[in-house]
């Protein structure tokens, strides 16, 4: 049995096939992966079919997984929530931006050259579409380097302050003894 869901980007619609098996139309999932028990845990049930729009360039397809329940499963109707595929859209970009991230991170410690870099990790994730377009990924890594310096320059000045004023402090409790 299969469910639609609205994956908003063509980046992260390609980067599930990283993740689940796509065949027949529809990526399989199954609750052996966090992915899957989290995609199985937004599937909603009903009774009678529920009305989704249907936005063909957008929806995703995913396939249920066979259990021990599955005889009352057809006897219902499988669907997901709206407000529960922005769900999984977030999910979906958290972890593209977290797998990114480490990927990016771990091929510039090897010493990998920023382009080698984007580009191994376009092809590991079966992202067919953006190869030859990394700007836009060149720019998240640029953008989450620059946010990663500022947040630790920030922590590190914060520091400094602390420590100014605990040394201010000290010495003006010295000045009152002496």
């Amino acid at each position: 049995m299969n469910v639609v869901c609205h994956i908003q980007d063509l980046m992260h619609r390609e980067y599930l096939n990283s993740i689940f098996a796509y065949e027949d139309g529809a990526f399989s999932i199954f609750r052996d992966t966090e992915e899957g028990k989290f995609i199985c845990s937004m599937i909603r049930y009903s009774d009678y079919p529920v009305e989704q729009k249907c936005d063909p360039e957008r929806a995703v397809y995913f396939r249920l997984p066979r259990t021990s329940a599955m005889p009352t499963l057809f006897t219902r109707f499988s669907y997901i929530h709206p407000d529960d595929q922005r769900k999984i859209n977030d999910y979906i970009i958290a972890r593209f931006n977290q797998d990114f991230i480490q990927y990016y991170y771990v091929g510039r410690n090897l010493k990998m050259k920023q382009k080698d870099v984007i580009e191994n990790f376009i092809l590991a994730r079966k992202l067919v579409s953006k190869i030859g377009e990394q700007e836009q990924l060149k720019k998240r890594a640029y953008r989450s380097e620059e946010k990663s310096i500022n947040k630790i320059a920030s922590r590190l000045a914060r520091r400094v302050q602390l420590q100014s004023a605990f040394i201010r402090k000290t010495i003006l409790e010295i000045q009152q003894y002496q």
